[in-house]
């Protein structure tokens, strides 16, 4: 099944498209002269910022064991563009409003050490949300899996990861008269080693529960609304931790800890979703077109991660194939049992 990019005749396309253009144009609004003026001491930091966008992506790749992203190119880009260029801009400019409301309520000191922990769960999250929800629409009859949401929540999540870097590359560049690019590189590397549970686990945790609610029309309202409420809130969850005020203790610690609290929750919600992968992963070879491909039962070693290492070291040694061969032959065996759901509605 195949859903194009371009869809003119839909009003929700062209919503995304004037937030696209115009998040750049709110973010130069907001931010032009600290880029200006700090753009060539935070360009040191652009290695850096390439490396976490590479590690992230093949993190997220790696997550996906049975190749969902196979079908849903068009809507991962979209994604990534949404979260590097809309969430920028209009994060910032509701990060001030909302700081300025903690403020009010809860006076300087208090908003000195929580103003962080409660605006950027709020509107940070819910901007990478909105996003999500309008390509999830956009491309409803691809995204059906949770592992669909998890992966376009990721890739949203991404793209403001990486953006966010360029700003405080450019922040730490700004508020370092003396060395400019050697603090900026330090600050990259901080966020480098912290990108693991960042906005892209963050957001990949909404992006379940977003495709559940809007693809699992087998199930009550009730259940995909609370399925979505609990993903949407592990993600709020995992950001408020991460901004909290540090606890007193040694230095790494007080680093890492925020970081280990949040892998471990997107881990529990993680092995739900493989699970769900592996649910489906077990309908699809059962299906008899699956046999033209192989039999079930040597179809099902590619359940487990294990499974598919022993299948690719099995080639190896009997068909004389080296490693990359073994994988693209897996790739592409993943890839034709991915097509067979689609292949199967349209013959119905």
């Amino acid at each position: 099944m195949r859903v194009n990019w371009f869809q003119p005749r839909s009003l929700l396309f062209w919503v995304y498209c004037l937030a696209v253009l115009g998040g750049p144009i709110l973010f130069v609004l907001q931010a032009f002269g600290q880029v200006w003026y700090a753009m060539p001491a935070a360009l040191a930091a652009v290695p850096i910022t390439l490396v976490t966008l590479l590690v992230i992506w093949r993190i997220l790749l790696w997550l996906d064991g049975f190749h969902a992203r196979g079908f849903i190119f068009a809507p991962l880009v979209m994604g990534f563009i949404w979260g590097a260029t809309v969430w920028p801009g209009l994060s910032m400019w509701a990060n001030d409003h909302v700081t300025r409301v903690v403020t009010n309520l809860g006076g300087d000191a208090f908003a000195v050490n929580w103003q962080a922990a409660i605006s950027a769960p709020i509107d940070e999250e819910l901007i990478k949300a909105i996003g999500i929800a309008i390509v999830a629409v956009l491309f409803r009859p691809l995204l059906t899996r949770p592992m669909h949401g998890l992966l376009l929540g990721g890739f949203v999540g991404l793209g403001a990861q990486i953006s966010e870097d360029c700003l405080y590359s450019t922040q730490t560049a700004l508020l370092s008269p003396q060395h400019p690019a050697a603090d900026t590189i330090i600050v990259a590397l901080l966020r480098l080693i912290t990108a693991f549970t960042s906005h892209w686990a963050m957001s990949a945790l909404a992006g379940v529960g977003i495709v559940v609610l809007l693809s699992r029309t087998d199930r009550p309202w009730s259940w995909r609304l609370g399925m979505f409420a609990m993903f949407y809130l592990l993600a709020v969850a995992m950001h408020v931790i991460f901004d909290a005020p540090h606890p007193p203790g040694p230095g790494l610690l007080v680093i890492f800890l925020p970081v280990l609290v949040d892998a471990a929750i997107f881990t529990i919600a993680y092995r739900w979703v493989l699970g769900t992968e592996r649910q489906w992963f077990r309908g699809v070879i059962a299906l008899p077109a699956a046999r033209a491909l192989g039999p079930e039962a040597n179809l099902s070693a590619l359940l487990t991660a294990g499974g598919r290492r022993n299948a690719r070291a099995a080639l190896r040694y009997s068909l004389r194939m080296d490693r990359g061969q073994a994988r693209r032959y897996e790739r592409d065996l993943l890839a034709r049992l991915e097509a067979l759901p689609f292949a199967e509605q349209s013959q119905g």
